[in-house]
C-alpha cells in the first residue's frame, strides 16, 4: 500500500496527455489503414494478382483497426485514470498538508496519532483520510489493470513500428512530482490560504497556490524569493486555470555591459516548451484562474553567470502592469518585466522600436466554449507558452510562440521589437467605450493596477460589453 509521503509526490496530470497520445495515434492507425486499402482497390489491374493483393489489403486494413481499437482502449482507460484520481489526490494533500502537524502524525499504514479532539474542523478532515486513501487505491487499481490489459492488447497484435509509438506516449503509473516536496507544499498552500482565506483542495487551486508560493527552490537562486503581484477578476466558472510562462531556452544568454566586465551572462531557464512546467522555472510567469477569480504574474529572480560557468549574484525585480474584464469574461493583462541587473536606461524607449527595452506585451485572454484564445502583442523575447487545464481534467495547449532569434544573444537583438499573437492589437478595441453614432472609440475602461498578495485589487467589470 502506497504510503502518505508517496501519495504527495503523485502527479497523474501525465494521464491526460498519454490519452490525448493515445487518441492521436489511433486516428492515424484507422486513416493510414483506410488510405492503403483504398489505393490497393483503386489500381487498374485484374486476375489473380489483383484478388491477392486486395486479401492482403483486407488482412492489414483489419489488423491495423484491431491496433488502432486497442489505442483507442488505452486512451479511455488513461483518462478515467485522470479524471477518477486527481481529486482524491488533491484532498488527501490538502487535508495533510493542512492539519498534520505536530503533535499530530501520520503512519506509513495511515494511521494517526495525536488528535486531541475528533469532532474539532481538524479531527474531522483527518478521519476522512482512510477513505479516501481506500477510494484512491481502488481507483488506481482499476485504471492501472485497464492500461495493463490495453498495453497487453498492443503487445499481442501490434507491429514493431506501432509498439515504438507506444512506448514514446509516456504511459507510466503515477509518477514521481520532483515539485511535490512536503515543505513546498505546505508553504504553496498557506500562500493560497492568505489570498483565499481557505486551503487549497482542488486541482486548480493547488495549481494557483504554486505559483504563489513565495519561495525559490532551484539553487542558483540562493534563497531570494520571486516578485509577485495579483489582480481579482469575477470568476469563469468551467474555463479552468490558463497558465503562461515566458522563458529563456538556452542555457545562459548574453546580458547588459556594465563595470568592468563587457561581456556579462545571465542564467537562461535551459527547457524547451512543457505542458507541465514549473512556475520557477520561467523569467515571467502568468496564471488567469478563473475558477478561483485571480491573475497572478510572477517574476523570478535573474542570476547573472560567472566567469567559470556557475551561478553569481541573483536579483529580482517587481513585474508591473494592469488588468481590464469585460463582461464575456476575458481578461486583458499589460505587463512589463525588467531585468534587474539591466542599467535603468532600459526602462526608456528603446532608441530601435517603440516600447521599454523589457519583457514585456499586451494580451487578451477570451474565454469560449473550446477554451480560451489568446491574441495581442508582446516583445519577441523570450519564448512563451500557454496551457489551459480545464475542471474535467482536460488540459490543452493554447499557443507556443518561441524567440524570435533562440540563440544566446536574443535579449539584445529581440527585446526592442514586438510582434503579434492571434488577431494583435484588434483584441484591444472590446476594452473601450465606443459612440453609437460615429462608431468610434470614447475611452479606455477602467483597470485594475497589479497589487500585493496582502491587499489584491478587484478589475472592475462593466455591466454591458460595446456600447455607452
Amino acid at each position: 500500500m502506497p504510503t502518505p509521503l508517496q501519495v504527495l509526490n503523485w502527479d497523474v496530470s501525465g494521464y491526460r496527455t498519454a490519452a490525448d497520445n493515445a487518441a492521436h495515434i489511433a486516428d492515424a492507425i484507422v486513416k493510414a489503414s483506410g488510405t492503403m486499402h483504398s489505393t490497393i482497390y483503386d489500381l487498374l489491374w485484374k486476375g489473380v494478382a489483383r484478388l491477392g493483393a486486395e486479401g492482403e489489403a483486407d488482412a492489414e486494413q483489419t489488423q491495423m483497426r484491431a491496433v488502432a481499437t486497442a489505442y483507442d482502449d488505452l486512451a479511455a482507460a488513461c483518462a478515467g485514470a485522470a479524471e477518477d484520481m486527481a481529486d482524491p489526490i488533491a484532498t488527501i494533500k490538502s487535508i495533510i498538508l493542512n492539519y498534520v502537524h505536530p503533535p499530530v502524525s501520520i503512519g506509513d499504514d495511515w494511521s494517526i496519532t495525536g488528535v486531541e479532539d475528533w469532532d474539532s474542523e481538524a479531527g474531522i478532515q483527518l478521519s476522512r483520510l482512510a477513505s479516501l486513501a481506500s477510494t484512491l487505491f481502488a481507483m488506481d487499481a482499476q485504471w492501472g489493470a485497464k492500461i495493463t490489459e490495453a498495453n497487453g492488447e498492443l503487445e499481442a497484435m501490434a507491429p514493431a513500428s506501432a509498439l515504438a509509438a507506444a512506448q514514446t506516449i509516456g504511459l507510466s503509473d503515477t509518477t514521481f512530482d520532483p515539485r511535490a516536496d512536503p515543505d513546498r507544499l505546505r508553504t504553496s498552500a498557506a500562500a493560497f490560504e492568505q489570498v483565499f482565506g481557505r486551503p487549497p483542495t482542488s486541482p486548480a487551486d493547488w495549481s494557483t497556490a504554486e505559483v504563489l508560493n513565495p519561495k525559490s527552490y532551484d539553487p542558483k537562486y540562493q534563497g531570494i524569493g520571486p516578485e509577485i503581484r495579483v489582480v481579482r477578476i469575477d470568476p469563469v466558472h468551467g474555463q479552468g486555470v490558463v497558465r503562461t510562462g515566458q522563458f529563456i531556452e538556452q542555457r545562459d544568454v548574453t546580458s547588459t555591459p556594465k563595470g568592468v566586465n563587457p561581456f556579462p551572462r545571465d542564467r537562461g531557464d535551459n527547457r524547451s516548451a512543457d505542458p507541465h512546467f514549473d512556475p520557477e522555472h520561467t523569467r515571467v510567469t502568468a496564471y488567469v484562474d478563473y475558477e478561483n477569480g485571480i491573475v497572478v504574474m510572477r517574476q523570478n529572480p535573474s542570476v547573472e553567470q560567472n566567469d567559470d560557468g556557475t551561478p553569481g549574484e541573483v536579483k529580482v525585480a517587481a513585474p508591473e502592469g494592469r488588468v481590464w474584464q469585460n463582461s464575456d469574461g476575458a481578461v486583458r493583462l499589460q505587463y512589463d518585466a525588467a531585468n534587474p541587473f539591466a542599467p535603468s536606461v532600459a526602462k526608456s524607449h528603446s532608441p530601435l522600436g517603440d516600447h521599454t527595452i523589457t519583457v514585456n506585451g499586451d494580451l487578451v485572454f477570451t474565454p469560449g466554449a473550446d477554451g480560451v484564445r489568446v491574441d495581442g502583442t508582446r516583445t519577441d523575447y523570450p519564448s512563451l507558452e500557454v496551457y489551459q487545464d480545464r475542471p474535467n481534467g482536460q488540459s490543452s495547449t493554447i499557443a507556443i510562440d518561441s524567440a524570435v532569434t533562440g540563440r544566446s544573444w536574443g535579449p539584445a537583438v529581440n527585446l526592442p521589437f514586438h510582434h503579434d499573437i492571434g488577431s494583435g492589437a484588434k483584441a484591444f478595441s472590446d476594452f473601450y467605450d465606443w459612440n453609437p453614432v460615429s462608431d468610434t472609440k470614447t475611452a479606455i475602461r477602467p483597470s485594475a493596477e497589479l497589487g500585493p498578495v496582502t491587499a489584491p485589487p478587484h478589475a472592475p467589470v462593466p455591466i454591458a460589453k460595446g456600447m455607452i
